[in-house]
């Protein structure tokens, strides 16, 4: 396999991924480039292959075919007979290790505090000490607004906060790219508010970001580009500002007439 590309400022880099479950072909070719700094916004309806694009770029799910990039790495490429082939388990872990992952579920650990959830993945996967990564969860934790909470479980916090410890969480490992599977999609409207501003912090430190989201005012105002994906396929893609403002696509206009209703 080929190691490396010249391409120093894409983060990450797909082509041509294709992914089938079973007979049913989910992505049909996708490709998309994220540059440091970035944040760019998948929407699309229900179906569309958002979320299953989203954990092929980090291997929650294998890809069939195709090439993905990560800082001038390739975790997979094609091999001699067109099909994927993903750099080996070691070096695939060290890709992946720049990459975090916020789901539409917290996925907190129910029988630890909110500061043990922050600590337990550097612990555990980077051998840190407790003293060591203590100050930088806490810190983290003041960043999304939760210091209050550090001793508290997760039990005893709303939606909303829970799923800004997962966003801190995530942020302890030091990723380089951070992606969001629908982050809100779980949450009641005034507590979607309070992720969405912490996520707007993020972009605002000019955080690498691929967000999977059903919020367009997030997507319009934040994003650095937007893709309408729909059937497994990129239907149209572009600057929030024209995409939004004056679509080319008779399926993203219905859709987005149906989403700015």
């Amino acid at each position: 396999m080929e190691n490396t590309t010249n391409n120093a400022a894409y983060m990450l880099r797909a082509r041509d991924i294709y992914k089938s479950f079973q007979d049913v072909e989910v992505l049909k070719g996708i490709s998309l480039d994220v540059c440091r700094g970035e944040v760019l916004s998948i929407i699309g309806p229900s179906g569309s292959g958002k979320s299953t694009l989203l954990r092929c770029l980090n291997r929650l799910e294998t890809i069939d075919k195709g090439s993905i990039e990560v800082k001038g790495e390739f975790l997979v490429q094609n091999d001699a007979s067109g099909f994927a082939e993903y750099a080996p388990d070691g070096k695939a872990r060290k890709i992946l290790s720049c990459m975090g992952m916020v789901f539409q579920q917290f996925n907190l650990f129910p029988h630890m505090t909110v500061l043990e959830n922050l600590m337990e993945a550097p612990v555990q996967v980077k051998k840190q000490t407790r003293d060591e990564i203590r100050p930088v969860a806490e810190e983290l934790l003041r960043k999304v607004g939760l210091y209050e909470k550090r001793d508290a479980y997760p039990s005893r916090l709303s939606g909303g906060q829970q799923q800004r410890v997962a966003i801190a969480r995530a942020l302890a490992m030091k990723p380089d790219i951070m992606l969001f599977d629908e982050p809100t999609s779980a949450l009641d409207p005034e507590l979607t508010v309070e992720v969405l501003k912490t996520m707007r912090g993020l972009a605002a430190e000019h955080m690498t970001m691929v967000v999977v989201t059903h919020e367009m005012t997030f997507a319009r105002d934040v994003s650095n580009q937007v893709i309408f994906m729909a059937d497994g396929v990129i239907v149209e893609q572009g600057k929030p500002a024209k995409l939004f403002g004056n679509p080319q696509e008779e399926r993203t206009k219905a859709f987005l007439g149906n989403m700015l209703k």
